[in-house]
């Protein structure tokens, strides 16, 4: 069995939140903090997760693939392009450069195009979401083969809250962030489905709130409409990188 973790990024500046605070139905601490304002501050953010690659056991052959949303910032580009096929604690670590449009899940969508038939399972998150936990990958496996109708598991956790045109409530059953784990079969079935995994495409609206309805939200409530299950991890797995590099616990 062989897994990945996606993780995308893009070298443009971020809102500045110092303060992780509640979101969601239910509500929980996942509108997390974040202090990346500049292309440099994004390339200290990408060599602390390569820090945590190298260090974490996620109890299973684990290749990293990092999905760069390409703005041009040549410092940054040439970063990535010197850990390319780097080693890790257990794999590799692999570069995908893209034009950037859809945001992170527009990098999901291109990273299974490209590798949909090399890993059993795949993981998500962005690059200021650490997946983190002894075993995380292992662990997650396990709560997803609990159950054959399981489709995703959460990393952060589960939530109701829809988004439409900008208002938020009306009820649709998601997982935060689509930070997740996912089997290659289920993947599969949503990518032949729709033609794509979810996100906001080239030709349609990348304004914020169609980002999260075409992409957060639409990723996995797809999978939960085609019959699967979507169920939160049994324990905590991830921090914030923001909050981890002050010290704070989430």
């Amino acid at each position: 069995m062989k897994a990945c973790k996606i993780i995308t990024t893009t070298f443009l500046g971020r809102t500045i939140r110092e303060k992780t605070s509640l979101c969601g139905v239910p509500k929980g601490l996942f509108n997390h903090s974040q202090n990346f304002p500049t292309p440099e501050s994004v390339i200290d953010l990408l060599k602390l997760t390569i820090e945590f690659e190298n260090k974490i056991n996620p109890g299973v052959l684990l290749d990293t693939i990092i999905v760069n949303n390409d703005v041009g910032y040549r410092a940054g580009n040439d970063f990535l392009n010197s850990i390319d096929e780097q080693k890790t604690h257990s794999g590799i670590i692999k570069i995908l450069h893209r034009e950037n449009y859809g945001r992170s899940f527009g990098g999901y969508n291109h990273a299974f195009e490209t590798f949909k038939d090399e890993y059993d399972y795949f993981s998500f998150t962005e690059d200021d979401i650490l997946l983190n936990g002894d075993n995380y990958i292992k662990k997650a496996i396990t709560t997803f083969e609990s159950n054959e109708k399981n489709g995703a598991v959460a990393y952060q956790s589960t939530s109701i809250e829809g988004w439409e045109e900008g208002v938020t409530g009306n009820n649709v059953f998601h997982i935060h962030g689509g930070v997740c784990l996912s089997s290659a079969k289920v993947l599969k079935e949503l990518y032949n489905k729709l033609g794509y995994l979810p996100h906001s495409t080239k030709n349609s609206s990348q304004a914020y709130e169609y980002i999260i309805k075409n992409g957060e939200i639409a990723f996995t409530n797809e999978i939960f409409k085609m019959g699967y299950n979507l169920i939160n991890a049994e324990e905590k797995l991830y921090e914030y990188a923001y909050d981890y590099m002050r010290g704070i616990k989430i």
